[in-house]
This record gives C-alpha cells, sequence and structure tokens, in this order.
C-alpha cells in the first residue's frame, strides 16, 4: 500500500467475543487518534460498511472462520485483511492481541507485505436458471446428507467431459483451502502461492477419478444426476445450499482474488501448528507443534 495522509480502516470483531470487542474499541479510538477513518463492525452479517468506495484497510479481530467470512465479502475488491488471532490456530491470521500497535502502524505505513491468493466463483443453476452464486476461499464441497448413500454426479472441465463419479461428494480447493478438509479426503497439498485448483473426490467408488491438480483458471461444471442420495452444497464450511436432481454447479477460480497483510512465515511452521507431522533435519519425524 501506498503511504497517505488519511485512511479509511474497517475493523471487523468477532462476533459475541468480548475481548476482542474491547480490542476492536481500543484500536478505533486510536486510529481516529492518528487521524484516520475508521469503523466497527460484528462479523457474520452483511453491512453496508463493506461496500465503502474508499476502504482501503479492512482488520479482522477473531480466528480463520471470522477471516474466512469476511475475506468472501472482499473477493477481487483489491482491499488487504490484516487478522487478529482470537482464535485457535490463526493459519490466516497473522497478528497476536498483544502486538496490534505493531503491526497496525507498520500495515498504515506500507511497511507490510502483501499476500495474494487463489479464491473461487461459483454459481447453482436450475432447470436452466442461475439460482445463486458466490465466492469462496477454501472450498467448495459437494456432499451426501445423513443417508449413507453415494451422489452421482457428471463432471466437466473446461467443457470437456471428465466423467460420471459415484462418491460420498467432490471437493474443489484453493491452494490456501488445501490444508483443511481436502487433505483430509486424500487431497494434494498446495503451496498457499500458487495459482492452481485442487479436486478431490470423497471416498469414490471403485476409485473411478483421482484427486487431481487443475490450472486456477479452470471452470467445473458439476451434475447431479439420477440415483443420488440428497445432496448439499458447502462454501467454506460456513454457507450451505441444498441440491436437487438436474441442478449443476459451475466453480472456477479467481487468481490473486483475496489479499492477506503480513510477513509469509514458514509454510512448514504453518503446517506444524496444524499437527501435521515433518520430517526434522535428520530426516525422523517430529511432531512438535510450532
Amino acid at each position: 500500500m501506498q503511504k497517505s495522509v488519511c485512511r479509511h480502516v474497517l475493523l471487523v470483531s468477532k462476533a459475541r467475543h468480548e475481548r476482542a470487542s474491547r480490542l476492536a474499541s481500543e484500536i478505533l479510538a486510536w486510529l481516529r487518534g492518528q487521524g484516520h477513518s475508521a469503523s466497527v463492525i460484528d462479523a457474520g452479517r452483511d453491512d453496508p460498511a463493506y461496500a465503502a468506495p474508499d476502504l482501503s484497510l479492512v482488520v479482522v479481530l477473531g480466528g480463520d472462520g471470522t477471516m474466512l467470512g469476511v475475506a468472501r465479502r472482499l473477493v477481487g475488491r483489491n482491499i488487504p485483511l490484516l487478522g487478529i488471532n482470537f482464535g485457535r490456530v490463526g493459519f490466516l491470521t497473522d497478528a497476536q492481541p498483544e502486538h496490534w500497535r505493531e503491526k497496525l502502524a507498520t500495515c498504515l505505513d506500507g511497511g507490510m507485505p502483501v499476500r495474494a491468493c487463489l479464491a473461487l466463483r461459483w454459481s447453482l443453476a436450475r432447470a436452466g436458471k442461475t439460482l445463486v452464486r458466490g465466492t469462496a476461499v477454501n472450498d467448495v464441497v459437494l456432499s451426501r446428507g445423513s443417508l449413507s448413500r453415494l451422489v452421482c454426479m457428471d463432471i466437466s472441465v473446461d467443457g470437456r467431459h471428465m466423467g460420471a463419479l459415484r462418491s460420498d461428494g467432490v471437493i474443489l480447493s484453493t491452494p490456501v483451502g488445501s490444508s483443511g478438509y481436502s487433505v483430509s479426503a486424500g487431497g494434494p497439498l498446495l503451496y498457499p502461492a500458487l495459482e492452481v485448483l485442487a479436486f478431490t473426490p470423497v471416498c469414490p467408488f471403485l476409485n473411478t477419478i483421482s484427486p487431481m491438480v487443475f490450472p486456477g483458471v479452470s471452470r467445473f461444471r458439476l451434475e447431479i444426476l439420477q440415483g443420488s442420495t440428497e445432496c448439499f452444497m458447502t462454501v467454506d464450511g460456513q454457507e450451505g445450499q441444498l441440491l436437487e436432481i438436474g441442478d449443476y454447479v459451475e466453480v472456477t477460480g479467481l487468481p490473486g482474488a483475496v489479499h492477506f497483510l503480513g510477513d509469509e512465515p514458514s509454510f512448514f511452521e504453518r503446517l506444524r501448528s496444524r499437527g501435521f507431522v515433518l520430517p526434522n533435519a535428520s530426516g525422523a519425524g517430529n511432531t512438535e507443534k510450532a
């Protein structure tokens, strides 16, 4: 970011979290005292403050879930996000609450790097008409409901037929989201800076289609076929849609569409913080969490 006299900063506080709310009020007073324009809203709801045309920085006080919800609203806006961690791991957040002042001062002076990451755009169509569309930062998942029966779907990529799949579901993941549900289901673990998209079938019947990695601009079309059980689409584990036979979902990558502020920490340190076991310098397993 370029240096300027005044910035318009939006503070988004984790809902019903007293510590985050208190710190948001403290930061608000500090920003205004520095001559910046600032406001505070609660996470988890739509607010006109997100659409402010002069918005230059968003500070999120919460965990990864709060960060994901805010990031979805800013996809494609080129507005950087700084996360102050009030969650457990803080995979997407860069600052700790006790260090907020120095981190924020560095951001406002333009001294903190910005990490541009791939996001996803999705749409759901029924009977030839688009019902709803949106964005995702981690993943879009199509999965069965409560019954232990398979979802049947037909899959195309960039207009080319991949095949029909019977499985518990399918995960389309960004690199940022690949260390979550996707890797747990046997999908690839992707370096966050890559502009690619991971395709991971969940328990495919007869292993008909393997996990794959596609260019980030690939366009997937997934149609729900006859014979499917109850099927849901879930976005970032936070938003859901019940699907019907004949529905189709389109998903494509949006390279560089979401921006996170902060130093680029070691990818492997972040993996260890999530409980991944990585070899140490001697080649032995290392279970220590960073």
